[in-house]
């Protein structure tokens, strides 16, 4: 399910939820600091975002929130660590697209069941995502781009910052829906590959909004399609898949909150009215606009049908295309 149903589902339950938010904080959440475990190292989208959450929802958390960051495997190790840590409503794990929507089919044993290991908390933001390609690339849109591909057999390449990552599965979902093919070139992170796209060594690139934009801007790539259900504001010259007849590609890198499986169920009600209300704050919304991401929240149940939606989409696409983690 798009982030876009799911809110359109839980919108109008969000207010109800911040109404009886203050009344649920105090009672229901141990006299301690919520720690908020990120599965990836400092300083990318998800770890800044978690950060200004947990800022912005200390003053309605009994002791406030930390933020602590364990990477590895693709973020299986911090995952696997919250599944197996208190149940309290004192530990949250940062979710993302990989971890909890891509990881559960890419590996073989992961080490977590992430529907049966943890309960839902709160969606917190989504980046958009936009299909570029190297500037000088003979295709001016999606159809003469697929046209280019089944002309080359192979000869395109693109590139990602690493198996498994949105954007390596948004070009393998491309080839499963039009039947193309193209060539699987993986970096280690985004730079390199933007690096390479700029200098015409690979063609295509899947990219978060905020780092391929700057490029864009520049005329140094193209964006060619939105990964998105709806133009993004930043690029409004630049129609979405299903604009150019290709429909099913939106996609998006999303974050939020989970906790352990047993964790009572009145301390995740606490913590999503908590986070809820950070969301709600216009500082909060206009850091996170800064970042290129768009604020979400509502109810553990919308994160859970979402969740559970990912986790059947990537595992189609995975098995699909034949798919492993390195």
């Amino acid at each position: 399910m798009l982030i876009a149903d799911v809110m359109r589902r839980v919108l109008p339950m969000l207010g109800a939820t911040l109404i009886w938010a203050g009344g649920a904080l105090a009672a229901d959440l141990p006299d301690r600091p919520i720690r908020i475990l990120v599965p990836f190292a400092p300083g990318g989208t998800s770890d800044i975002v978690a950060r200004v959450l947990a800022e912005a929802a200390a003053a309605h958390l009994p002791r406030g929130a930390v933020v602590e960051n364990k990477a590895g495997a693709g973020g299986n190790i911090g995952t696997v660590e919250v599944a197996r840590g208190p149940a309290d409503g004192t530990l949250l794990l940062q979710c993302a697209f990989g971890p909890c929507g891509a990881n559960p089919a890419l590996y073989a044993n992961a080490g977590y069941d992430v529907l049966a290991d943890f309960a839902p908390v709160i969606l917190t933001g989504a980046v958009r995502n936009v299909m570029a390609v190297r500037r000088d690339l003979p295709a001016r849109n999606v159809q003469e781009f697929l046209a280019l591909a089944r002309s080359q057999r192979g000869g395109i390449s693109f590139g990602s910052s690493g198996v498994g990552a949105s954007n390596h599965l948004g070009p393998e979902l491309l080839r499963a829906v039009t039947g193309i093919e193209m060539v699987h070139v993986p970096y280690r992170g985004s730079g390199p590959a933007i690096t390479d796209l700029v200098g015409g060594r690979i063609d295509v690139f899947f990219d978060n909004l905020p780092s391929i934009l700057p490029h864009i801007r520049a005329g140094t790539v193209r964006g060619l399609a939105a990964v998105s259900e709806a133009r993004l504001p930043e690029l409004p010259e630049v129609p979405t898949f299903a604009e150019q007849g290709v429909p099913g590609m939106a996609i998006d890198s999303w974050f939020g909150f989970m906790a352990p499986a047993r964790t009572p169920p009145a301390a995740i009600a606490a913590l999503n009215a908590a986070f809820n209300q950070a969301l709600s704050d216009p500082r909060v919304r206009s850091r996170m606009a800064e970042l290129a991401v768009a604020p979400l929240g509502g109810t553990p149940e919308a994160m859970g049908t979402h969740v559970r939606a990912e986790v059947a989409r990537w595992a189609d696409v995975v098995r699909r295309q034949g798919i492993r983690a390195e």
